[in-house]
């Protein structure tokens, strides 16, 4: 039996250009002679129910036609089908969208039709790993495919999704957002544990854990993130001024900000934040901020762990970013190597967070 492809479209992604993308896609996909379908969604986490009604009905490849927030919901909605069916579901991306970060990860091309053939002819399937993120108090229990954030970028996020800075494209706008927020937003006060060490107190600008490198529109904040990895890559900012925070917003862009005093790089498999009030976090670009959320979604207490090889995804094969990827490695069960910093003792954990 050959592959059956059920395309999820978001009509009104990309300030309502994908629907014309999708248009241009669609006839191209029919020169292929390929068993597909398509749908579209009409309001939030429909894509949830489509994606599970798809992989009932047989579909195996189940593409996102929109940016990253539909993208979110077919995750979360492939991750409720039962293991067995969802390990023989690929998913795609068509980036119509207009955040499309995950694609750094896939790689696919912008242009509908360059998009849609390397989707048929140049693209191949492979295990990734994502996150599930629980807030303890209010019993939110999410997945995200790509990064979890919490404090000034989830601030900028909102902002973004608002409509702020239209005027700006691409990474540019949330580099403009990030100074216009930077005037008001203050440190939070918290208690941060990786993996099995002690909780540790810190005066927390932003924590980004993530499988993929990008958020917020292209910003590099998990730089050495794998897809692949059993661990996330966790970048976090402590006790900065606003001039070094400034400094550094201009570094991310070009993953050029591990060098920022102030800041950690380290690999966890499970990472837990405690706050005296609620805070504002984001995962694949849906925004969670208080007060703008009830208290059933937005709490204090917040814990994201890796779920490795959760779910499988198609890749554009001439895309550099994945020929790390090793196949025959990956069915023995290994994994690629990671960073000596994944080992960081809890000794020099601790100097870090008293120190910087």
């Amino acid at each position: 039996m050959g592959d059956k492809y059920k395309f999820i479209v978001n009509p009104n992604a990309g300030l309502g250009k994908c629907i014309d993308r999708w248009e241009i896609a669609e006839k191209i996909i029919k020169e292929y002679s390929v068993d597909y379908d398509v749908e579209f969604t009409s309001g939030p986490f429909q894509a949830e129910d489509l994606v599970i009604k798809a992989v009932n009905e047989g579909y195996n490849k189940i593409v996102s036609v929109s940016g990253d927030g539909v993208l979110n919901e077919i995750t979360n909605g492939l991750m409720k089908v039962p293991e067995e069916k969802r390990k023989k579901v690929s998913l795609g991306v068509l980036p119509f969208g207009t955040g499309n970060d995950y694609n750094t990860v896939l790689g696919f091309p912008w242009s509908p039709k360059n998009a849609i053939v390397h989707l048929m002819e140049k693209s191949a399937t492979s295990p990734v790993s994502i996150g599930k993120m629980k807030v303890v108090d209010t019993g939110l229990e999410k997945y995200f495919i790509n990064v979890l954030d919490v404090g000034i970028s989830s601030i900028v996020g909102h902002a973004a999704n608002l409509g702020e800075g239209s005027f700006i494209k691409g990474p540019s706008k949330y580099t403009y957002l990030a100074l216009k927020k930077l005037l008001t937003v203050k440190q939070i006060k918290a208690n941060i544990k990786l993996d099995e060490k002690e909780f540790l107190p810190i005066k927390l600008m932003m924590v980004t854990i993530g499988t993929g490198k990008c958020n917020g529109g292209g910003m590099l904040c998990c730089v050495d993130a794998h897809p692949q990895h059993d661990s996330f890559n966790v970048f976090i900012t402590k006790s900065v001024t606003k001039l070094q925070t400034l400094i550094g917003i201009g570094r991310i862009k070009d993953g050029k900000h591990k060098t920022m005093k102030g800041t950690l790089f380290t690999y966890a498999k499970k990472v837990e934040i405690k706050t005296e009030k609620p805070i504002a976090f984001q995962f694949d670009g849906e925004v969670y901020i208080p007060p703008k959320y009830p208290q059933s979604s937005v709490g204090t207490h917040m814990i994201a762990e890796i779920i490795p090889q959760a779910l499988n995804v198609i890749y554009n094969t001439e895309h550099k970013s994945m020929d790390w990827l090793n196949q025959e490695e990956l069915l023995e069960g290994k994994m690629p190597s990671l960073e000596e910093k994944k080992d960081w003792s809890h000794k020099k954990y601790r100097k870090w967070l008293e120190q910087n």
